[in-house]
């Protein structure tokens, strides 16, 4: 039974990130079905610029608003809560005037330096009204967040993926027949409408909250407070950092990999291409495993913190030994089934058949990948955020060297986009878990390394046992062969009681 609002929140968070995620993936199978890769990789190498830009628009600032928000409501001062939003709406607002100007008149001429295709650029241009509709969803977001409402986000983010589904499927049919550069606007075009649905809908729903308070609470907090604007940007601007860091390392690595296609043979056409199957059918497939890793490595920070400010050491070694094991029991499937299906999985869903060498790399590295959320989520809680950062930016930079230098190389060519991401979020995943053992005596014992092991060739077994004995479709069989799998592997580890709770 859940006990407290925060662990409701992080169940409603939880079910709705489930939904998202599968609507999403539901968009992405259909979208590629229906209109190839190519529109994709326009649109994925367009976002990572927008995004760069709706970081800094932020500023952090949804964040400190939930902070703040949460402070202010358990010390009884919700008259604050104006102030608070006021300066928050006031500085939004100064910082997308400046960046909708940037996008403009600065953005030019960062295409004509990076060489971006055209259409690319296009595509950007049609993000420009997220630079608004955003950040003003994202206040009203955080001070929900902030009185542990969850409800209400979690409507709006619903709102907004079913809006972006429904209407991105419509324009695709629409403009098929004009082309991909017609197809990836649409695509954009959809994500704006989504974004604006989500807005409308979380509007509604804090300007009715807002106008159930007092009007003389709101007569008294006209003026703007100094303080509390200093306190949320120095809260804010931290965030902002560390997020504008991995959105930087979005955009180089959306500039660096058709630059190197180009430079060994591949048109723009082509590039544009090969992009979208990597980062809209490859990084799908491998990031299911992540609903279940994200949620964990989100329970962990407070679980994790509690422990250590109890100074409950054996508690502590035995939720980081736990929490590892349950990512890689959870992952172990996974790996296996992208390793020696996703070609197929992949013809299956998305009827691409060349990218099982792509997916075979990445699953060989995909467990740190799920591994370096739940040593993220320990590290936070343990305070040591600084440290996390320095060892991502590590890591971010390796990727995008290794990258760089493997796809040039004419053994690897394509699949050095998926060796460069293995050897990035190895190094981070490596660094993150040496900076762990220094913190927590963590005792890696043998014999449950070979227990992992040997659950894997279990499962492994059992979907080749399924498949030679189910009768039917080819296709069919693949995935009733995987899901029972699945679930019988679930079974086993429930029964010998590998799986437990954090308690």
């Amino acid at each position: 039974m859940l006990k407290n609002a925060f662990l409701r929140g992080t169940a409603i968070l939880f079910g709705t990130s489930i939904l998202l995620r599968g609507l999403g993936f539901f968009y992405q199978i259909i979208i590629v079905r229906l209109i190839g890769t190519e529109p994709m990789g326009l649109v994925n190498m367009a976002s990572p610029f927008y995004m760069t830009l709706l970081v800094l628009v932020s500023a952090g600032l949804p964040v400190a608003i939930a902070k703040m928000t949460a402070e202010y409501v358990s010390a009884g001062q919700e008259i604050k809560l104006i102030s608070l939003l006021r300066t928050a709406f006031f500085i939004i607002g100064g910082l997308m005037i400046v960046s909708v100007f940037f996008s403009f008149w600065g953005m030019p001429e960062v295409f004509s330096l990076l060489k971006t295709d055209e259409r690319v650029q296009k595509c950007f241009y049609l993000y420009i009204p997220g630079l608004i509709i955003v950040p003003i969803a994202s206040i009203m977001r955080g001070y929900f967040q902030g009185k542990q409402q969850m409800i209400y986000p979690a409507l709006a983010q619903v709102a907004e993926q079913v809006t972006r589904v429904a209407v991105g499927i419509a324009l695709v049919y629409y403009l098929k027949p004009l082309g991909v550069l017609f197809l990836a606007l649409g695509l954009t075009a959809a994500a704006m409408i989504g974004e604006l649905a989500g807005l409308l809908v979380i509007a509604s729903l804090y300007f009715y909250h807002r106008h159930r308070e007092r009007k003389d609470v709101v007569l008294k907090n006209m003026n703007y407070d100094l303080k509390i604007r200093r306190e949320m940007l120095a809260f804010g601007l931290p965030v902002t950092f560390t997020r504008l860091t991995s959105t930087i390392d979005m955009t180089i690595e959306a500039t660096i990999i058709p630059l190197c296609l180009l430079a060994i043979g591949y048109n723009y056409n082509q590039a544009a291409q090969i992009y979208g199957q990597f980062s809209s059918v490859a990084i799908s497939l491998l990031m299911i495993p992540t609903m279940l890793t994200g949620a964990l490595a989100t329970a962990l920070v407070p679980a994790i913190a509690e422990a250590a400010a109890g100074k409950q050491k054996d508690l502590l070694q035995d939720r980081c030994a736990l929490s590892i094991r349950l990512t890689c029991y959870v992952s172990l499937p996974i790996i296996i089934a992208l390793f020696c299906h996703g070609n197929e999985l992949s013809k299956l869903l998305f009827h691409l058949d060349d990218i099982g060498a792509m997916l075979r790399i990445l699953a060989l590295g995909a467990i740190f990948i799920y591994l370096g959320q739940t040593l993220v989520g320990i590290l936070q809680g343990l305070g040591k955020t600084k440290e996390v950062f320095v060892n991502n930016f590590i890591g971010s930079a390796s990727k995008l060297i290794a990258m760089y230098y493997f796809i040039k190389l004419s053994p690897w060519g394509v699949n050095g986009i998926a060796l460069g991401m293995v050897i990035g979020y190895g190094s981070q995943c490596l660094l993150n878990f040496l900076l762990l053992l220094k913190l927590v005596p963590i005792k890696i014992k043998i014999p449950e390394l070979i227990l992992v092991g040997i659950d894997g060739v279990i499962f492994y077994q059992q979907s080749m046992f399924w498949q030679a004995c189910l009768p039917g479709n080819q296709n069919v069989v693949l995935l009733l062969s995987l899901s029972v799998s699945f679930v019988v592997y679930l079974l086993i580890l429930y029964l010998s009681q590998k799986i437990k709770y954090l308690n």
